[in-house]
């Protein structure tokens, strides 16, 4: 495993599991209904840790996924097509990271509406005193760690598409070779009388005729010669 991916897991998984942990301890320490002082016309929600640590988690998240997002090219999205990001690797990274935004997003929500109902005010009791329910940092904490798993699931997939490179195909010449429009290329070759080429074909004989034998005195090869008078009926 390369180095920079070794350092994304350690980074990554850090702020990701933070906020989970964060989300945990917020959810056992949130205010529960006999915490809240309940006066004729006030509501006081006295000072409690699942306050700050619920805004602390939701942090913690949020860089979590923009270093993932960074990292991998606005989820893959911005990577170029072509190569190892064309294909159903860049689909699949590209869902993966969609789907972890949209967890973190919901993690992201059930953190500040759970630090919202912990936080030190006063509110007026006109229609009552309002709690966070049981579970809310729970189902942040827990949407966390799934946010954060894609995320880094998205980047590993990136990683295996640009490892693979481009693939050369039958008849495709790859990058910065010359097309040869499917005629195969090679060195001239020169045929020159004396020395053999270089398939097999035997050298040409003294003469320089192949293998065809010298001509006859009259000059026409294996033909003999015409009877006088009869020289038009020959073929030359």
């Amino acid at each position: 495993m390369e180095t920079s991916t070794i350092v994304l897991f350690v980074v990554v998984g850090f702020f990701g599991l933070g906020s989970t942990v964060l989300g945990f301890i917020a959810e056992s320490t949130k205010l529960t209904r006999g915490d809240i002082e309940v006066s004729m016309t006030k509501c006081i929600y006295p000072a409690n840790p699942a306050f700050a640590l619920g805004l602390v988690a939701a942090i913690l998240l949020l860089v979590a996924q923009i270093i993932v997002s960074a990292v991998t090219g606005c989820c893959g999205c911005c990577k170029p097509r072509g190569g190892g990001f064309s294909g159903s690797k860049r689909t699949i990274s590209i869902v993966f990271a969609v789907l972890s935004w949209i967890a973190a997003a919901l993690a992201e929500l059930y953190f500040l509406q759970g630090a919202a109902w912990n936080a030190p005010v006063t509110r007026e009791a006109a229609e009552g005193c309002y709690y966070a329910r049981n579970g809310v940092f729970r189902r942040a904490a827990l949407l966390s760690i799934v946010a954060t798993v894609l995320g880094i699931k998205s980047y590993l997939l990136l990683r295996a598409a640009a490892a693979a490179g481009p693939v050369a195909i039958l008849g495709t010449p790859a990058a910065g070779e010359p097309k040869h429009d499917g005629v195969a290329m090679g060195h001239p070759v020169a045929l020159v009388y004396g020395q053999p080429p270089y398939g097999h074909y035997p050298p040409p004989p003294a003469q320089g005729y192949g293998h065809y034998p010298p001509p006859t005195a009259q000059g026409y090869g294996h033909f003999p010669a015409a009877a006088p008078g009869q020289q038009h009926a020959q073929a030359v």
